[in-house]
């Protein structure tokens, strides 16, 4: 057999070996794993950017803000909502204070869990009530997650017409979904996404909510 074609024979095999490879890592790019802070959640539950969720003729819902790439929260993304719910109370004014059941752990990711508690014990809380099922209140180190990336978060959330986060606004606080630990019937945790700071407040006090919501990533992909 000669001796160049048996060269351009195996120049041949290596590259079609290296440029499948290239093309099965851009079919990876199309998965979580190529998602970034200010990618939008549509209304059909895909995941894109906003050029690309406009140009497909989805509706925006929601903009991503974290992505749990390493695994350590247990493998989701966390996509904020486009409009803040209305100004609530944490215990129902016209009851006495009472105990919503959270984790009231202001270092862990579990406003799922704790909303939950709010909006289904003896006594439902009314800034839970006031959340969509598919939505949630975040804790408070939720809350610090999208404080991490609210400047890329809100330049999506401009395009889509939703309400800015309030980054510049010293005054504006909201309701996180994390008792006091220490007074876990009358106080809970409220969050400025102006300063990254969390302080207690009467429960009965009024405050907003941004909602979020949790996509459980395929990690077997």
């Amino acid at each position: 057999m000669n001796i160049r074609f048996i060269h351009y024979w195996l120049v041949a095999i290596v590259a079609t070996m290296i440029f499948t490879s290239c093309d099965e890592h851009l079919e990876e790019d199309f998965s979580w794993r190529s998602w970034q802070p200010g990618m939008v959640y549509c209304t059909n539950g895909e995941v894109s950017t906003y050029d690309r969720c406009i140009a497909d003729g989805n509706i925006p819902e929601a903009v991503l803000f974290y992505i749990d790439a390493t695994d350590a929260i247990s493998g989701v993304a966390y996509a904020v909502s486009l409009k803040d719910s209305p100004a609530n109370a944490f215990c129902n004014p016209d009851t006495i204070y009472v105990t919503q059941g959270t984790s009231a752990d202001i270092s862990a990711c579990d406003g799922e869990t704790n909303t939950t508690a709010m909006r289904y014990g003896k006594i439902a809380s009314p800034v839970a009530a006031s959340i969509q099922d598919k939505y949630f209140i975040p804790s408070v180190s939720e809350m610090y997650k999208l404080f991490v990336t609210r400047s890329v978060v809100n330049q999506t959330i401009e395009r889509c017409g939703g309400d800015i986060l309030p980054i510049d606004n010293v005054d504006c606080w909201y309701w996180t979904s994390t008792e006091c630990e220490v007074a876990t019937t009358d106080r809970a945790w409220r969050f400025s996404l102006y300063s990254g700071r969390f302080e207690s407040s009467d429960k009965h006090s009024a405050y907003p909510v941004r909602p979020i919501l949790m996509i459980r990533l395929n990690k077997e992909e």
